[in-house]
């Protein structure tokens, strides 16, 4: 890199590397911006690149600046606004790491739903299943199915959990709420009438070249119906959260205002006037 100073430079504070109008580029700055672990020809190759960019970018910001003089006050005003988010979301996101309770307790996740239940009405079935995926020569399938029924038999679901470690390609026995969409993309299947297909049985068998897939529905909610509590703990959780960054910024922000006002930094006139 030192080949890209020149010797007029050697007597700088700061060497650079290139210059357009009074702005500089820095060796320091182009040192930043190449990795250590490139060989000395893809340094070189890299650096060329970067300094004429940076040539380019500003000769064009120069060009652009002298041939768009009418534009230029609502550019300056707009980048004005952005700079001023920039610094206002990065105040407000350390307030919030600083202030922000996190801590949301089960009673407070039980009261929001109770008070909500428009919000958690289901858009979709939800089911509960024992699903397993095996090869078609796996041995013992009957027993298989056996076991997938006996949800309340635990002897009989250690057994599918053990058969499942040894021969499932993918298996699930979860007791937990799952969509019916979700489930559907496991399958081998396109399913057109979703109300027809739940009807088809409490377990359902389905092949394809390769796969056995066994379903067993141990329990069924339809839509439009309220969503369990189980299903939607997260979303609440985070529901519950945004209202507490709302209503921190609001109060924040009232603070600021009050404080401004009341020091005189600040005020708000009855009718417009000149400023003095």
């Amino acid at each position: 890199m030192t080949f890209l100073v020149s010797c007029d430079d050697e007597a700088s504070e700061t060497p650079i590397v290139a210059r357009v109008g009074e702005r500089y580029f820095t060796e320091q700055q182009l040192k930043d911006a190449i990795p250590n672990n490139l060989s000395a020809e893809d340094s070189a190759e890299m650096a060329n690149t970067i300094i004429q960019s940076w040539m380019n970018r500003e000769l064009l910001f120069d060009k652009s600046e002298y041939n768009l003089l009418e534009e230029q006050q609502t550019i300056e005003e707009q980048v004005s606004q952005y700079r001023k988010e920039l610094y206002i979301f990065a105040f407000e996101k350390e307030l919030l790491n600083q202030k922000l309770d996190t801590m949301v307790g089960e009673q407070a996740i039980e009261q929001f739903y109770q008070e909500n239940p428009d919000i958690f009405q289901l858009n979709d079935y939800i089911l509960k299943v024992r699903y397993i995926k095996v090869k078609p020569n796996s041995p013992d399938l009957e027993k298989v199915e056996k076991w997938m029924q006996r949800s309340a038999d635990d002897e009989a679901q250690e057994k599918l959990q053990d058969y499942c470690h040894k021969y499932a390609v993918k298996c699930f026995y979860d007791s937990n709420w799952v969509y019916l969409n979700d489930l559907l993309r496991e399958l081998p299947i396109e399913v057109y009438n979703k109300e027809s297909f739940l009807r088809s049985g409490k377990q359902v068998r389905f092949t394809d070249n390769e796969h056995l897939y066994i379903l067993t529905i141990l329990a069924l909610q339809s839509k439009n119906t309220l969503s369990p509590l189980n299903l939607e703990r997260t979303r609440i959780r985070n529901l519950i959260l945004n209202k507490r960054k709302i209503e921190l910024l609001n109060t924040i922000r009232k603070r600021i205002y009050r404080d401004a006002i009341s020091s005189g930094k600040a005020e708000l006139y009855a009718k417009p006037q000149l400023p003095q």
